[in-house]
């Protein structure tokens, strides 16, 4: 194996998830973490679609959850999902990093749901297509409030 085999890329991922209240005031926010890249977005999304492989995955959606526990690689989706899976809007913004934004709007929940994890999959189901996920100090998501997040991946 030569030398430039032996580098490698590294893939990171982040996310700052923001609960805003009315007037659009932030009453919470998580502040940059780090996520896991789930073994089906390193097989799929960054592996699979660089190549242009069949089967090769995006991100196209986001959604939040209740998790409050560690989200491993090889988990496929969120636990106890709290919201819709909502289209992200992706961008490139520097060489080698990819973000996506999305918001969540309380109006579309029936009431308070308490928040925990937020996850980034190749399908509206948000079923088995986790790409991405992490956990976040829980809080209350009422349905008069929104959610704003920003992830970002970052290939060096």
């Amino acid at each position: 194996m030569d030398k430039h085999a032996k580098d490698g890329i590294k893939v990171k991922g982040f996310f700052n998830v923001q609960i805003l209240g009315k007037g659009g005031k932030i009453v919470g926010e998580s502040g940059w973490r780090r996520n896991t890249l789930t073994n089906y977005g390193l097989n799929n999304i960054c592996a699979g679609a660089a190549i242009g492989s069949a089967g090769s995955k995006q991100v196209s959606h986001a959604v939040l959850a209740t998790q409050s526990t560690t989200v491993n690689a090889t988990q496929a989706l969120l636990l106890g999902t709290a919201d819709n899976a909502i289209a992200v809007t992706p961008s490139t913004i520097a060489t080698g990093k990819a973000r996506c934004t999305v918001s969540f709007h309380g109006s579309d929940m029936a009431g308070t749901v308490t928040i925990g994890s937020i996850g980034l999959h190749s399908t509206d189901s948000a079923s088995t297509d986790m790409i991405a996920g992490a956990t976040f100090a829980t809080s209350q998501y009422a349905s008069d409030q929104s959610v704003n997040a920003t992830y970002q991946l970052e290939f060096s």
